[in-house]
């Protein structure tokens, strides 16, 4: 939340009770949440805050550089706000997403092959499959 704070102070973004709830949630959900998860979570708190609401707070959130978007297999945004490099693993099963970290690929420049094509500003490695919860129980 002391980062939350200083982005919110930098971007000159107040902090109102509705944006701390959301930014909350988001930080402390696993499995990077969804915009409705969120919602289900802040709703518990402050009855009266609508989807829209947490839809716009969370894009101010990505606009401003807050949380990032990722997508997933099935094509639904989740958010995630570990900005640092990472990337994920997917359960094609229960969808339960886990970051991995993988340094020496970050190090690596863009394969020849891509290199006509233009700027490279983010790679992400998504790697789908079984988790081992999953895999016990088939």
């Amino acid at each position: 939340m002391d980062r939350f704070e200083s982005l919110c102070k930098t971007k000159g973004l107040r902090m109102t009770h509705q944006r701390i709830e959301v930014f909350r949630e988001l930080a402390k959900y696993p499995g990077h949440p969804t915009v409705e998860a969120v919602f289900k979570k802040v709703r518990r708190k402050i009855k009266t805050i609508s989807l829209d609401t947490v839809y716009r707070t969370i894009t101010t959130f990505e606009d401003l550089g807050f949380i990032k978007r990722i997508h997933i297999l099935d094509n639904s945004a989740r958010y995630d706000t570990n900005l640092t490099a990472h990337h994920h693993l997917i359960c094609t099963n229960c969808k339960a997403i886990k970051d991995f970290y993988w340094p020496e690929f970050d190090k690596m420049k863009p394969h020849k092959a891509i290199s006509g094509w233009g700027r490279v500003d983010i790679k992400h490695v998504v790697i789908s499959g079984l988790c081992s919860n999953c895999k016990k129980k088939r």
